[in-house]
């Protein structure tokens, strides 16, 4: 989704290190191509000789007007990548010149549902960035045309060829300039060398085999030049191709092994140990998992194939988690028992396991305070081992919770 930062190491990214205005890197990369770059999102235009095309529009309006005031030119046209918020948040900026606003097809019910679920977004962005839930109400600029396929824009001396895809989301658009052998693919390709996007816990599902295919339909016209994340990062020659080789390999591997596992009815808890990223890939600089990581990939693609029933009749109409757990811990009678060995656990090197056994009686008592002081443990463990940003920010999301629940405890008494 976007440009993403290196593992925060438990601190916060707040709107002021990650969205200000004042953090925008611009470049001029090519001759009539300029890039703009916040920590969290990015965008392109291109000059051509009867007006300027923009590729996104970065997270915010502010970060947008300091792009505007940047372009030289009259702004034709506004091509959406795709409806996440770090790329269309900033449209509002651009609307002076009156541009025709490009999007897939789909785009619009994007935008409809983000608006329908504001607060669970505020609370799932909260997780998995570690900032407190906003209060900010998005001003969703939407398209004045969509397409599905193909479309051709013409533009003085540039021709912009534009393809729809399903890969992040079921709304992506790549743009194919062929005056400046140049692909403009959004989020197809994220950071700078990181693991693909194809998973994420709190999100939708993404579309592994449909991303595979995009990209090779990318390969297959030989970019000279690749940009990503709305226009922020670019890609060039080989580099390029190796960029490409290796993100289209490394889904295709991992697409495989999951399906060859789900056609062998191995459960999703075993089937995200066991499914590996090949050898020869494991050092790949376009592969980083600083942002996303396999295990998020094997969910993703489970979710998306499978469904939700694991084959065990238990979880088929289940009861609430907490009542089960409630269940359990009134079978094991000795809340000591379950601390104790949550903690041998974690002297093992398991804290994940004991995270999981601490669960019932967390969830059975959730106002017990040395549960909640344990948890902490636990996850400033997961935490001090994990390079990935989504996952580690969720770990140190969660400390922080536990230290504001003992908080109010202890003023409370």
């Amino acid at each position: 989704m976007v440009n993403r930062p290196e593992p925060n190491n438990g601190k916060k990214i707040t709107p002021m290190n990650a969205l200000s205005p004042m953090g925008i890197k611009f470049k001029d990369p090519l001759k009539d191509v300029h890039t703009a770059n916040l920590l969290i999102s990015g965008c392109g235009w291109v000059d051509t000789t009867d007006g300027v095309v923009l590729i996104d529009t970065l997270l915010s309006v502010g970060a947008g007007r300091k792009v505007f005031e940047r372009i030289q030119g009259k702004i034709k046209y506004i091509i959406y990548t795709h409806g996440h918020g770090d790329h269309v948040g900033g449209t509002k900026a651009f609307l002076t010149d009156k541009p025709e606003i490009i999007a897939n097809k789909y785009l619009p019910d994007r935008l409809d549902k983000y608006k329908m679920l504001a607060p669970h977004r505020a609370r799932i962005s909260a997780q998995q960035f570690n900032i407190p839930e906003s209060t900010q109400k998005f001003e969703y600029i939407y398209p004045t045309k969509t397409f599905l396929g193909e479309m051709t824009i013409s533009l003085g001396d540039k021709t912009f060829k534009l393809h729809t895809a399903r890969a992040e989301t079921d709304d992506c658009v790549w743009v194919y300039v062929p005056e400046l052998n140049t692909a403009f693919i959004g989020d197809l390709m994220i950071g700078v060398g990181l693991f693909p996007n194809v998973g994420n816990p709190w999100k939708p599902t993404r579309f592994a085999l449909d991303w595979a295919k995009t990209l090779e339909e990318i390969r297959a016209l030989e970019p000279e030049y690749i940009f990503c994340n709305g226009g922020g990062i670019m890609y060039k020659g080989k580099k390029a191709l190796n960029a490409l080789n290796d993100n289209i390999e490394v889904i295709r591997a991992l697409h495989d092994q999951i399906v060859d596992l789900i056609n062998q009815d191995m459960h999703i808890t075993e089937m995200i140990h066991a499914v590996k990223v090949p050898d020869h890939l494991k050092k790949s600089p376009y592969l980083k998992p600083l942002y996303s990581r396999p295990e998020f990939f094997v969910f993703n693609v489970y979710r998306w194939y499978h469904g939700y029933f694991d084959h065990n009749p238990a979880n088929l109409l289940p009861r609430p988690e907490k009542e089960v757990k409630k269940e359990i811990f009134g079978l094991i009678g000795d809340y000591d028992k379950i601390l104790s060995r949550a903690r041998e656990l974690l002297d093992k090197n398991q804290a994940q396991l004991a995270l999981q056994v601490l669960d019932v009686l967390i969830q059975a008592e959730p106002e017990n305070i040395e549960a909640r002081k344990l948890r902490i443990e636990l996850l400033k463990e997961l935490g001090s081992n994990d390079s990935c940003l989504m996952s580690r920010n969720s770990w140190y999301f969660f400390i922080n919770q536990d230290k504001k629940f003992i908080r109010r405890s202890k003023r409370k008494l």
